[in-house]
């Protein structure tokens, strides 16, 4: 059994490389069709996929797909497929924010949007969710497919969401939960979900590790807008703060206006509300935020949704896949970048 530990000053963290060791084998052949499937007749398309898998991301989503189905059995070719179809999919989300969010940078290294332009970044997250949808119809993967149609669409809502309450300061926690639920835990939901399908087909277990994937999304967003505001710049390979000078009312945020009196709420308005606001303005902020209890109550809320994942993995027959699940919400907690 795979004890679990808790990431301190002092003690060890756990990481990605870590969680990835029980489906080593099946990431490997998530890599190789992924250089596989960036192909395609268009020297641009090749020359940025190129480019993006040097990356060579985390791979979570994939991790949790399989690992999911590692509960029952060891995944086959379709779990191997559709973990790379999910990889895609992420990209493709990914590609897109950097764009609407101006990065220049992401794990450290040159966003599409910053070596070529807006329109081929876009473009080019357009012709992976194409891809993603193609290979589901080649493979023969229609419920993948049905998980994954409903997932994007619900990412999208959440987009648009999070444009709409930019720089909104009444914003509640609920409407705050129902964005980051859309805009980034439906798609961690869907790999869980989809693992769990390949395993047990429509068993209970597929709706449980659906929810398991939604508790811990949940949790992940959370942190990382805690992690954009007290985060290490270099160990996440992008700025900090960026949250703050784009207009986002995050969890730490919300939070902060609750409790800080009038003078400060008035002071952070005008901050984020500048044309021209810069790294000085957003960490006063940052410590608007840390002063007023909006990190200590970020963190609290984190760790309830993480509970509640660990619950639900709970249910399972005690394995190493099971155990490796649980640190993966350890992970989620602890993580720097």
């Amino acid at each position: 059994m795979i004890e679990r530990t808790q990431g301190t000053a002092s003690g060890p963290r756990v990481t990605v490389l870590e969680l990835q060791q029980p489906v080593a084998a099946e990431l490997k052949k998530v890599q190789e069709e992924l250089s596989r499937f960036f192909v395609a007749d268009v020297g641009l398309i090749n020359e940025i996929s190129r480019h993006m898998l040097t990356s060579n991301g985390k791979r979570f989503r994939p991790t949790l797909l399989l690992l999911a189905h590692r509960l029952k059995a060891a995944p086959g070719q379709d779990a191997v497929v559709a973990a790379t179809i999910v990889e895609l999919v992420h990209t493709a989300t990914l590609v897109h924010d950097d764009s609407i969010d101006r990065s220049f940078l992401r794990r450290g290294i040159p966003t599409v949007n910053s070596l070529w332009n807006d329109q081929t970044s876009v473009i080019m997250g357009d012709y992976l969710y194409s891809k993603a949808f193609f290979l589901l119809v080649e493979y023969g993967l229609y419920e993948v497919m049905s998980i994954l149609a409903r997932t994007t669409h619900r990412m999208s809502l959440g987009e648009m969401r999070e444009l709409e309450h930019k720089l909104r300061f009444d914003l509640d926690e609920d409407v705050y939960t129902r964005l980051i639920l859309e805009k980034t835990a439906v798609l961690l939901s869907a790999a869980c979900e989809i693992g769990g399908y390949l395993a047990w087909g429509d068993g209970v277990e597929r709706g449980k590790l659906a929810e398991f994937g939604t508790q811990l999304g949940m949790a992940f967003q959370i942190t990382d807008d805690i992690l954009d505001i007290e985060g290490d710049a270099q160990a996440m390979g992008k700025s900090t703060g960026s949250d703050i000078r784009d207009g986002k009312i995050t969890l730490p945020l919300v939070q902060a206006l609750r409790n800080a009196p009038p003078r400060i709420k008035d002071r952070i308005r005008e901050l984020m509300s500048a044309p021209d606001m810069g790294a000085a303005q957003a960490r006063e902020v940052a410590a608007y935020s840390a002063e007023y209890g909006g990190l200590d109550y970020a963190r609290l809320r984190a760790g309830e949704y993480a509970d509640r994942a660990r619950e639900i993995l709970a249910g399972f027959e005690e394995s190493p896949a099971r155990e490796t699940l649980l640190r993966a919400v350890d992970y989620v907690l602890d993580r720097r970048q």
